[in-house]
């Protein structure tokens, strides 16, 4: 009986061992701002038109290599977006502009890490996923392998209005 349990044991340890992935990114932060027009529309009979939200999307993470992430796709509730990444040239950031509850959220990296934004737009002919998703995955390509990076919050961020 020793045996087998032993044996079962040492075969889970070896399975959860192969199941492991080394994954370049460390930590994400998702983050969106949302800004309505001012000015009211009106079509051509004077009824109202409800204004548009304009959703601007993007994502801040902590890299640990030394080149740049090669990101295959980000998808938001299993909608692809179009994703620019650029890097952070400090080793921390305040995400947004420096408006209202932006300083909360400032990002700070770990010694030896890189910060990168991944600034998100929709495809063209999608339209951009709802506000604060809670599915959000981002594949990256390697030499060697790939990596999938789940993030289950998005944070909104305050923004002036647009007009």
């Amino acid at each position: 009986m020793k045996k087998i349990f032993l044996s079962f044991f040492l075969s889970a340890v070896v399975i959860i061992s192969f199941a492991q992935t080394n994954c370049s990114i460390k930590k994400a932060y998702a983050f969106y701002t949302v800004s309505v027009p001012g000015a009211q529309m009106a079509d051509e009979n004077g009824n109202p038109v409800p204004p548009i939200p304009f959703v601007n999307r993007y994502i801040y993470i902590e890299w640990s290599g030394a080149e740049k992430p090669e990101i295959e796709t980000v998808l938001y509730n299993n909608k692809p977006l179009s994703t620019t990444v650029t890097a952070i040239d400090s080793s921390s950031v305040i995400p947004g502009e420096n408006f209202g509850n932006n300083r909360e959220h400032k990002i700070t990296v770990k010694k030896c890490n890189n910060l990168w934004k991944i600034d998100l737009q929709a495809l063209a002919n999608n339209s951009m996923p709802n506000q604060d998703c809670k599915n959000i995955i981002i594949k990256t390509k390697g030499t060697k392998n790939t990596c999938e990076f789940k993030l289950t919050k998005e944070t909104q961020l305050m923004t002036l209005p647009r007009y």
